[in-house]
């Protein structure tokens, strides 16, 4: 008998293969579209904020299964299954638009329509639901045991557990994090962004060491650190840590007599503001380390990739001629002539896209359709199996690998400037929407293993779920760009875009790229992964500004420590789960609380009282206000479960 036979487990599905279920009505089509709508929105926002994603399916199936109890639905499991995996597409697609399309408008690329960027983010998410169809019976049900799958366990775990009665909870805290956050943003009553440099001490301490320490009061970041865990949070800070006081004073250190251009004036390094020295210099060794990531990745991946496309192909011709009747409920796919014609037609339609759009002629066509085709192939893979092994998926990483080799192969073949930038970033936007949809979207056919509820339907409303909210995630960009931009002052991180940004535009206008950065963050992320620590999250880490990640870390020791509150194990599991529901109303409602601010202030609408805001008194109110979320955070974990 093969290893992987032996790693198989016995299932007991909740929904029997042998019988029929009401998974799909218009209740369940609703709900579903509604949440995916509404966690694209929310979660968009935070993407282009901190540059993570959260998953959609914990707040989901709580908030669905409250529902249920609230409507009386007596079809209650199998409904909210498949609520909670049509609103997933919300966020599983959100990294091809929130990755890639911002660093159009920060390299002052303005032409590009709402639907000219909406086709390739649609046309790669709906790739990824057909790929991830292809690899689905490996991956879930012949490699079981052998791939955890994090999260796709988790959500089957909070589906199972019937946690309905959570919902209150999660709009409680949703509430609270909504009103914190709309007050941060719209009203300005204490400082968002709390700095050592508000401080004489802090000030004297930047002027003569360059060392600044900085955290965003956001609700949303905090419930995003408790989620992410302390161990992945601490690698995220220690990033930042790194790049803000180790790198930034060595550069001051060893080259303060150089020049850099700052605002359009000439100034030695030595005089320069620190935020300029970390956007020149120091991020572009968290951008080696991201590229690097990807490589990584796809190396030590190298052997599943041939493995599971020769059992695709296996798959494409013994189950093409197979009757779907012959299959039990819960081994139904959508039927592999419709996968194959259906990924063909959207490879196709996007080179048409990219032809009339981007090309000058055959050759480039035809070239870029090679490469997006085979690295969807081989990246898709990748990112499934380290969703699959983490929970985690390389998205950045690996896209930009393929920038990189993309800009080299088609700046052969005469693709230069403007155009050969907006090409390399359409074709990055067509490939992440592929990569993020199908690992994303595994976890959910994982969930349909462990639950019984029949794959071939979670595909079919995937499909109308991504084409939904492909849409609706590229709205949240052009909201954003409106409200609060993606290049000066007080604009949006947006990190992946600007990284990509500053790959493509030397590379396609002939300039000068920063390679012996590149390179150092490139040996750093393989010293790092020689060490056995996640490069992706490090690099990551080092790339955002400090402010983003401390909130990140700070979440990540409050989960740590209610997990720990306790000596029986049973109550602490039990107290954790409860601070992912209020960690869950954090995130949501406090995106949904910034996207109110971010439309008042495209509709002209200002109360932020700005005098206040940029007073040291602010900074203590801030201070006070995100101690209070936090114990609020805490208390409510620890408390919802009484120790015995």
């Amino acid at each position: 008998m093969s290893d992987e036979n032996k790693s198989r487990r016995p299932y007991a599905p909740r929904m029997s293969p042998q019988k029929t279920y009401e998974e799909i009505n218009s209740y369940v089509v609703f709900w579903g579209l509604f949440f995916s709508v509404l966690f694209a929105l929310a979660v968009g926002y935070l993407c282009l904020k901190i540059g993570q994603t959260v998953d959609a399916f914990a707040p989901v199936s709580v908030l669905a299964m409250g529902m249920a109890v609230l409507f009386h639905r007596k079809n209650a499991f199998p409904e909210t299954v498949h609520i909670q995996a049509i609103a997933s597409a919300g966020t599983n697609i959100i990294g091809g638009a929130m990755f890639i399309l911002p660093a159009l408008y920060i390299l002052n690329i303005e032409d590009v329509s709402f639907i000219e960027m909406a086709i390739p983010i649609v046309l790669g998410g709906v790739l990824g639901v057909f790929l991830a169809t292809v690899f689905r019976r490996y991956f879930c049900e012949e490699m079981d045991g052998v791939y955890p799958f994090p999260s796709g366990s988790a959500a089957a775990e909070v589906l199972e557990s019937d946690e309905g009665t959570k919902a209150h909870l999660m709009l409680l805290s949703g509430a609270v994090a909504l009103v914190y956050d709309f007050v941060l943003n719209s009203l300005g009553w204490w400082q968002e962004l709390l700095t050592t440099t508000t401080f004489h001490w802090g000030q004297a301490l930047a002027d003569k060491y360059k060392l600044v320490f900085s955290l965003d009061n956001d609700a949303a970041l905090l419930g995003i650190g408790y989620f992410t865990g302390l161990r992945y949070a601490a690698i995220i800070a220690a990033g930042s840590f790194f790049s803000w006081l180790v790198c930034i004073p060595v550069a001051y250190y060893l080259g303060g007599d150089h020049t850099m251009v700052v605002g359009g004036e000439t100034m030695l390094l030595a005089n320069a503001p620190v935020d300029a020295v970390f956007s020149q210099y120091v991020r572009h060794i968290g951008i080696g380390m991201l590229a690097m990531s990807g490589i990584i990745g796809l190396l030590s991946m190298s052997g599943v990739v041939v493995r599971v496309v020769k059992r695709a192909i296996a798959d494409l011709f013994s189950k093409g001629s197979a009757a779907t009747g012959t299959l039990l409920r819960t081994q139904q796919d959508l039927p592999m002539t419709q996968i194959v014609f259906g990924s063909l037609l959207m490879a196709i339609l996007f080179a048409v896209f990219f032809h009339v759009m981007c090309s000058e002629s055959l050759t480039q066509t035809v070239i870029a359709f090679v490469l997006v085709v085979l690295f969807a192939l081989m990246l898709s893979v990748v990112g499934i199996s380290s969703i699959a092994f983490t929970g985690n998926e390389p998205v950045s990483g690996m896209t930009i690998f393929m920038i990189i080799v993309s800009a080299v192969v088609m700046g052969g073949v005469g693709m230069s400037g403007k155009t050969g930038i907006i090409a390399i970033l359409m074709m990055a936007a067509f490939l992440c929407a592929t990569l993020a949809v199908s690992g994303n979207f595994m976890s959910e056919l994982k969930v349909a293993y462990i639950t019984g509820a029949t794959p071939k339907k979670m595909q079919q409303w995937q499909l109308v779920s991504i084409v939904l909210a492909g849409i609706v995630s590229v709205g949240v960009v052009f909201l954003m760009h409106y409200a609060y931009g993606f290049t000066g002052e007080d604009a949006l991180a947006a990190p992946q875009a600007n990284a990509m940004a500053a790959i493509v535009k030397p590379m396609m206008d002939g300039g000068d790229a920063p390679w012996p950065l590149y390179m150092a963050g490139a040996f750093f992320a393989v010293l790092l992964w020689m060490m056995k620590i996640p490069p992706l999250a490090f690099a990551l880490g080092s790339y955002l500004p400090m402010g983003i990640n401390t909130p990140v870390l700070v979440g990540g020791l409050i989960s740590y420590f209610v997990s720990h509150s306790s000596d029986d194990a049973k109550v602490n599991a039990k107290r954790l789960s409860e601070g992912n529901t209020v960690a869950s109303g954090f995130v949501a409602g406090g995106a949904i609380g910034s996207l109110i601010s971010a439309v008042l202030h495209i509709a002209g609408i200002d109360w932020f009282a700005k005098a206040w805001a940029a007073s040291p008194a602010a900074t203590f109110a801030g201070i006070v206000a995100y101690f209070v979320l936090c114990i609020f955070l805490y208390a409510m974990a620890k408390h919802a479960v009484k120790q015995d």
